[in-house]
């Protein structure tokens, strides 16, 4: 039968780019530590985030690093809670915290892309780290990404799990489920990297040299899209092949990150996820699209199986592989990342995964979505 060819060649070329992937993990960049303490100029974007900046804030106060060596610029957008309170008492008790105040949205540049804009601005050092104001950054992290910027690096990617603010059973099950998706993207962030080649990254965890900002025009040309000062920037700086990038494996670079989404603003973030995918470049678009065809066709053979019209014994086999290949490719970030507790979910993740990458991916193609508010 056709659909059977289609999925078996599907699911070599599906297998051929985990294993490239893979590969890449390999492939380390930071080899030798930096031990010279450079200037860093920490960005942070907050809106309405009275709730964890406190924390946010003392964790970089309470850095492992020289205070005259590193400030703090945290940029409040349009903030109606007590977020420019939290940040201006900070900016008045330490001379390297910095307190930016945007009153209204910009013109050139968007949401997030303007706050960080404006903080990039202000920037005093020629290196720039990137958090969230919903994060809790260990306390060796600037002296982690400090030994991680060698002379051959130019942009840092690093790994940020995510926290639960809430209790219980059921709670701690979906938050096995939602690492674990984490766990597979920052797999896949650091075998690309490995290969110097940006597909992805998190805002939560990043870092490059102020010049690689300065040279690719920083935000141009991406500006007007509501999301990507992550991903899309780092899509542009690949694009011009003059950087060296690089993925942070240390566990004291890790960020951590609060979960404290409403389902139904989840639900957004994740149709804002998948509006992104249009503006990627040829290559990765290619590449995603082919998973996504290899994934539809999983969902077509399963139906077709389910009304008698396809051989049982042929969907289970390509089911098999697959998880057989995912299995070991989350197995190598699990290990990397010392998250391997997180592997208990994975029969799990496998059932829905699938209709989660394929939902997602259309909603965030053909729908609007609800920034925040």
């Amino acid at each position: 039968m056709t659909i059977t060819y289609i999925l078996f060649v599907l699911l070599l070329l599906y297998a051929a780019i985990l294993l490239f992937i893979l590969v890449g993990t390999y492939f380390r960049r930071i080899s030798k530590r930096s031990k010279k303490e450079k200037f860093f100029s920490i960005i942070v974007a907050a809106r309405n985030e009275e709730r964890f900046l406190p924390h946010l804030l003392k964790q970089l106060k309470d850095q492992n690093y020289p205070a005259d060596k590193y400030e703090a610029i945290i940029v409040s957008d349009r903030s109606q809670d007590k977020t420019d309170a939290l940040i201006e008492d900070y900016n008045k008790k330490y001379e390297n915290f910095h307190h930016v105040i945007i009153k209204r949205e910009g013109e050139k540049f968007i949401g997030k892309k303007n706050a960080l804009n404006e903080g990039i601005k202000r920037a005093q050092g020629k290196y720039l780290l990137f958090t969230d104001a919903d994060c809790a950054p260990k306390k060796n992290w600037i002296r982690s990404m400090n030994a991680a910027f060698t002379p051959n690096v130019d942009f840092i990617a690093g790994y940020s799990p995510l926290l639960s603010t809430k209790e219980g059973i059921w709670n701690r099950f979906i938050m096995g489920l939602k690492n674990l998706e984490r766990l597979s993207v920052f797999t896949v962030s650091a075998g690309t990297l490995g290969w110097n080649w940006g597909v992805t990254a998190a805002a939560r965890n990043m870092a490059y040299r102020k010049k690689v900002f300065e040279q690719v025009n920083g935000y141009e040309g991406i500006g007007q899209i509501a999301s990507g000062d992550d991903d899309l920037l780092l899509q542009k700086i690949s694009k011009t092949g003059k950087f060296k990038m690089a993925f942070n494996y240390d566990p004291d670079s890790f960020v951590p990150s609060y979960e404290h989404m409403s389902s139904k603003s989840r639900f957004e973030q994740e149709k804002r996820r998948g509006s992104k995918w249009q503006y990627y470049p040829l290559k990765i678009k290619l590449m995603t699209g082919l998973v996504f065809s290899f994934y539809a066709f999983v969902v077509i053979s399963f139906l077709l199986a389910f009304l008698g019209s396809f051989p049982w014994n042929i969907f289970l086999a390509v089911f098999l592989l697959k998880w057989f290949v995912e299995f070991f490719f989350i197995l190598r970030g699990a290990l990397e990342f010392h998250s391997l507790p997180l592997m208990i979910y994975f029969p799990v993740a496998e059932l829905f995964y699938i209709p989660y990458f394929i939902i997602f991916g259309l909603l965030g193609t053909f729908s609007k979505y609800r920034w925040k508010d």
